[in-house]
């Protein structure tokens, strides 16, 4: 540890010293008033947790929620124009299924559950009509139309948007259509709950891009109110923490303390407390920003997640809170320094 520094004064034809204590020594000073004061430093980190969260989780949400608006766009036209070209396969090659089927009631059932992409209803159907053990209710489907050729054409526009047909498992090769079919309209489904989740949110799908990629002016207002709140109840907070401690601090300055040094005090634990606050804060704010858009809009909040402006969201809530635990702690802190040693020595405790 570095020595006091020794500062001669002259005033008035006297000459006094002062110690200038490093500031190791306001370090050690701060952390060992933070922990004296924990239950109340507390409300302080508390306080910045709530806001950098609130912050992180607004500001990361509307960033991803473009980032799936903007990625969904162009794969959902791929899937769409590929579901046009399987259907026209489909359609008929369904209508000719259906005939065949036309006599068993469980028929229509099992071909809502196939659309809602439960492939494995209609192989066990197929299965069970052909091995029937009733020979009136046996139903053989060796007379659909098969056309290995335009199957794997189809297989391979499928695989080609980023799907794997499912081939395989099928009482007859003419059924693997119904297996490519399954896999698109699945993936319709799904981008059709992760549109109506964006509607909800108020993205329409003819949302201009520049619109996207701008932060709404709702999300703007929020942030702005809830570091506003923060910084508000930091100064409070330290405000508390200076009444409590007049007696603490002139007693300092009676043994020579100058007021640059009770500033540094101050201004160290504010930004002990908003470092860790801040920390917690994005943490928490990224986390729940996760869920939320796990929650939303499934798997897609990851296939388009913006890694790189996220990390930017998180550097800057990191800046963003550990200046305000600095900024709020000016006035406190100032107002502590300039405090008089007998005024200060007067309260009663």
């Amino acid at each position: 540890m570095s020595e006091p520094k020794i500062t001669v004064l002259q005033s008035r034809g006297r000459i006094g010293k002062q110690i200038q204590l490093p500031l190791s020594k306001a370090v050690e000073i701060s952390l060992k008033s933070l922990k004296v004061r924990f239950w109340r430093s507390m409300l302080t980190v508390s306080s910045i947790i709530l806001a950098i969260a609130f912050l992180t989780f607004v500001w990361g949400s509307s960033r991803l929620e473009s980032a799936v608006a903007l990625g969904i766009r162009p794969d959902a036209a791929k899937v769409v124009e590929v579901s046009r070209t399987v259907d026209d396969s489909w359609k008929p090659f369904e209508r000719e299924l259906a005939d065949l089927l036309q006599n068993r009631r469980d028929y229509q059932n099992v071909m809502k559950q196939f659309l809602a992409g439960d492939v494995r209803s209609l192989k066990n159907f197929c299965r069970e009509v052909e091995n029937d053990p009733d020979p009136a209710r046996r139903i053989s489907l060796a007379g659909l139309p098969d056309d290995p050729r335009t199957v794997d054409e189809l297989a391979e526009k499928v695989r080609s948007v980023g799907l794997e047909p499912d081939l395989d498992g099928w009482s007859r090769d003419a059924l693997r259509l119904a297996g490519i079919k399954a896999v698109v309209q699945a993936e319709l489904t799904r981008l059709s709950a992760i549109q109506l989740a964006l509607q909800r949110r108020g993205v329409q799908p003819d949302t201009p891009v520049t619109q996207l990629e701008t932060i709404s002016p709702t999300a703007v207002w929020l942030i702005v109110i809830s570091l506003l709140v923060c910084g508000v109840g930091i100064t409070n907070a330290m405000l508390m923490s200076v009444s409590e401690r007049f007696r603490e601090i002139g007693t300092m300055k009676c043994l020579g303390a100058l007021d640059g040094f009770i500033v540094k005090l101050f201004l160290l634990e504010s930004t002990f407390q908003g470092v860790v606050g801040t920390a917690i804060g994005v943490l928490g704010g990224f986390v729940v920003m996760s869920v939320a858009g796990l929650w939303a809009f499934g798997r897609a909040a990851f296939d388009y997640f913006p890694a790189f402006q996220i990390v930017t969201i998180v550097v800057s809530g990191l800046l963003i809170g550990s200046g305000l635990s600095i900024v709020g702690a000016v006035f406190p802190a100032l107002r502590a320094a300039h405090m008089a040693p007998v005024e200060a020595m007067r309260v009663e405790e």
